[in-house]
């Protein structure tokens, strides 16, 4: 009898114990990246680079820690809870930066634009059957907001100012989170309260509140941004590594969701994926989801000469205690190199 042949098998042993090493090896390369986002339709492209798999792409494992509102975001930065915060830019945001924060807002999240339905105004069943239908009916009203110094306190004041009002006009009202807001003006608890989306379709749909504005049409502003912790910030090829996959996720969204044509939206072939996406974070109904849709940069590229504009509003409102350079936590180089290694 002949030899045995033990080159075969010997061979598939090693080709065995590689992929096992091989695969054990790119298990533990995945860096962790925490990020602290709110479960609305303005998160989006975090959905897409997580389920499409850009973030993997990079050798990233990305965790989403929900939370409320703007401000757990912030706090949980500071405590080292998150790397990354991906929520709306409120005078926390800048008084925490202002007395050493480190922080560096590198990216769009979703903008008040023309055109497109992100924050509504809310009015109660009861108040509207009241005759509350125009911004000069709110004087000596209340208008529930989630906290103050929050983005809807923002918007409220520039709007009131844009319409010839103050921000005494009204009786400003702390509610919490967005959930809370919602539930205040269905229960007729509130005349009215400022509202993203998807919750304002929801409660036109249930007919659980009216809206008298959208704030797209009356202002331009970088509601929502994602921002690095300083030591994010200063790694460099991690931060690239993130942005990156959160710009092939913003093209994802605008190309599929956010195209006009003579002002019409134009579906991308991909519009029911992107909007299952965000029902599955949301859990809300998609075909509720697809009714509004909020305007986020194609490339992700950050609104950068509002920050001060906001910064500079909130320091005049003794909001933010000291007046800050939007230079300091403005980063665009970041962002710029991350598009330029980027095909386009």
């Amino acid at each position: 009898m002949g030899q045995p042949n033990i080159k075969r098998p010997l061979g598939l042993l090693v080709v065995m114990v590689f992929l096992i090493c091989w695969s054990a090896t790119s298990t533990v390369a995945a860096e962790k990246l925490r990020v602290g986002a709110l479960r609305l339709t303005s998160s989006a492209p975090l959905f897409i680079a997580v389920e499409k798999g850009y973030f993997a792409d990079e050798g990233l494992d990305v965790e989403l820690k929900f939370m409320k509102s703007a401000q757990p975001v912030v706090m949980a930065l500071a405590a080292g809870d998150v790397d990354v915060g991906a929520t709306g830019l409120t005078a926390g945001l800048y008084n925490a930066a202002a007395n050493g924060l480190k922080v560096s807002i590198v990216a769009d999240k979703g903008r008040v634009w023309p055109g497109y339905r992100l924050v509504g105004l809310m009015v109660s069943n009861d108040a509207w059957e009241k005759g509350v239908r125009t911004l000069k009916d709110l004087k000596g009203r209340r208008v529930g907001i989630t906290q103050m110094g929050s983005t809807f306190h923002y918007m409220l004041g520039n709007i009131l100012a844009r319409n010839g009002m103050e921000l005494k006009d009204v009786h400003v009202t702390p509610l919490g989170g967005v959930k809370n807001m919602m539930d205040a003006v269905a229960a007729n608890r509130i005349e009215t309260a400022f509202m993203v989306q998807p919750f304002c379709t929801v409660m036109e749909k249930k007919e659980i509140g009216h809206v008298m504005l959208w704030a797209g049409d009356e202002m331009r502003y970088q509601i929502a941004a994602i921002f690095f912790s300083g030591k994010l910030a200063e790694n460099e090829g991690l931060s690239l590594k993130f942005l990156r996959a959160y710009i092939r996720a913003c093209r994802f969204y605008y190309d599929n969701c956010l195209t006009k044509k003579d002002r019409l939206l134009v579906k991308g072939p991909a519009f029911d994926e992107v909007i299952d996406y965000i029902a599955k974070y949301t859990s809300r109904k998609p075909s509720l989801i697809a009714l509004g849709l909020n305007y986020n940069d194609r490339n992700g590229k950050l609104f950068a000469e509002d920050i001060q504009r906001q910064i500079d509003w909130y320091h005049v409102h003794k909001m933010v205690g000291k007046r800050l350079d939007a230079g300091e936590i403005v980063n665009m180089e970041l962002w710029q190199k991350a598009l330029d290694s980027l095909k386009q």
